[in-house]
């Protein structure tokens, strides 16, 4: 990318509950509400079935590495948090926190070079982010990392980038870096098309402003950057779908949370 038109500053966080939820002001002001996570949000209707699997597989694999692991489930007797101790560690121990990680450090990679800044990569890396600066060669960052919110939908979170297109236009732009990220992509599209529609948000004031303009709302960026592949490809996203997303997984949130009246039943009554 080119040089961006806005650095990135040092901006306040918003505080969170203990359940990691940002604490909004409303618009008209009063006490602060909880908003879920954009990310939590788009994630809401996503089939968990294949990643239950790969968390059973890595767990299997933790305790296969570590004989001590085996040894404390045996003594656990059924107690969950023991249990659930083993399964953490052993998750650990099969390193499956690994790629994330990297994918954090790669979004942190990036994030420099877009606004400018060197960086000092690993070596092994060096391929993806030279993949990353070329792809994005077109598209100029204009903010990068900016918390925002949706007060319709009641969600809030920060973009990756608010970008400018070669037209003129801007749309925001999420970085991906897990090999299958084009394949579901739902997720992210609701994603980005809720960051779209939202306003951005000072947590020290509660003030909401625009996001520049003019802004595509028909249209996000998907950058998808697999580790270790040397290989960067950027995908359009179809905002209208993933604003449909977004709206349907909020009435399940809420669903969710609705408490159906129940009575016991006799067969006498």
């Amino acid at each position: 990318m080119i040089a961006p038109t806005a650095d990135l500053a040092e901006f306040a966080a918003p505080k969170r509950d203990r359940w990691g939820r940002p604490l909004i002001t409303p618009p008209e002001g009063g006490k602060p509400v909880a908003y879920t996570r954009v990310s939590t949000l788009a994630k809401t209707l996503d089939d968990q079935s294949g990643l239950m699997l790969w968390k059973q597989r890595q767990t299997i694999l933790g305790v296969a590495k570590r004989a001590d692991l085996y040894t404390l489930a045996k003594s656990a007797n059924g107690d969950k948090q023991t249990l659930n101790d083993v399964a953490k560690q052993a998750m650990d121990a099969a390193d499956s926190s690994a790629a994330a990680n990297t994918g954090t450090a790669l979004h942190s990679f990036t994030e420099a070079i877009d606004l400018g800044h060197d960086i000092d990569a690993p070596s092994e890396y060096a391929a993806d982010l030279a993949a990353y600066a070329n792809a994005t060669k077109p598209l100029t960052v204009v903010l990068a990392e900016r918390f925002c919110v949706n007060d319709v939908l009641q969600t809030a979170g920060s973009f990756d980038r608010l970008v400018r297109l070669p037209n003129g236009q801007t749309c925001i732009a999420d970085l991906k870096t897990g090999k299958d990220a084009p394949r579901y992509a739902h997720s992210t599209a609701a994603q980005v098309a809720t960051y779209a529609n939202s306003l951005l948000y000072d947590p020290l004031t509660g003030a909401r402003t625009e996001l520049p303009g003019p802004l595509n709302l028909d249209i996000g960026l998907l950058i998808h950057l697999p580790i270790g592949a040397g290989e960067c490809t950027i995908y359009k996203l179809d905002l209208a779908f993933g604003f449909q997303w977004a709206q349907v997984a909020t009435e399940v949130r809420a669903w969710r949370k609705a408490k159906p009246a129940t009575l016991a039943w006799s067969a006498t009554a």
